[in-house]
């Protein structure tokens, strides 16, 4: 009910001005909250305390070669 006022408030002064021959006034209401990201905190990186030195027992090939690859990602790091 206030923004009906408020509407036929924005009329009669754009009347009384006589800036354009208003008749209506279309308005767009959204009740919907604009969300803002908040900023990722960054991940801290910690000083790696392994040397991938450690026996590689896999019998399975697969998992044998998923170890190797830990192994050379620890070592390079």
């Amino acid at each position: 009910m206030e923004f009906e006022y408020n509407k036929a408030d924005i009329k009669s002064l754009l009347k009384k001005f006589k800036i354009a021959n208003v008749e209506d006034i279309g308005f767009f209401i959204t009740n919907v909250i604009e969300k803002k990201e908040k900023e990722k905190e960054p991940i801290p990186l910690y000083k790696e305390r392994s040397y991938g030195i450690f026996d590689n027992k896999a019998k399975d090939e697969y998992i044998f070669k998923k170890f190797e690859n830990i192994r050379e990602i620890i070592r390079n790091s």
